[in-house]
């Protein structure tokens, strides 16, 4: 295949791949500063902090991309029906669920822990920690998302 073509194909995929998960990201990553510094606030622990923060962006992005997929089946069959959220469960589980065992129990609350005893800024550490987790989260989930288009073209 011709470079300028790989070339053009690899910036369909990223806009692509910005368009599913930028949102989602946007708002659980604001969600993940707010808690991890109310919990900080409220329970003065840093570890605790960090697996709330965790659970709460986990709960931000899934519901964001959930309902964007949902929406996204009602607009092709013109209502929700038990079929749509079916398939809406399979693909985040395919999607997702590879590289989300690892980081909500390991790797983001390990970040999210160690990166504020390194930098003094709370709210920054805790978005330095997202950022480095998302590099190790986002390899396996698009690998995954484009397998499950490849597998199920429904």
């Amino acid at each position: 295949m011709h470079p300028i073509l790989n070339i053009l194909m690899l910036r369909n995929k990223l806009k692509e791949w910005f368009k599913r998960y930028s949102l989602a990201e946007f708002i659980a990553l604001i969600i993940a500063i707010i808690v991890a510094n109310l919990s900080k606030f409220w329970f003065g622990n840093i570890i605790l902090s960090a697996f709330l923060a965790t659970w709460a962006e986990n709960i931000a992005y899934y519901g964001t991309i959930a309902s964007k997929d949902l929406k996204s089946e009602i607009n092709k069959n013109e209502k929700l029906s038990f079929k749509a959220i079916i398939k809406t469960a399979r693909n985040m589980f395919i999607e997702f669920g590879p590289a989300e065992y690892l980081d909500s129990f390991l790797i983001r609350p390990f970040y999210l822990t160690i990166f504020p005893y390194l930098i003094s800024n709370y709210s920054l550490a805790i978005l330095i920690g997202t950022i480095l987790a998302n590099i190790t989260y986002y390899i396996p989930t698009i690998f995954s998302y484009e397998m499950r288009k490849k597998i199920f073209k429904d």
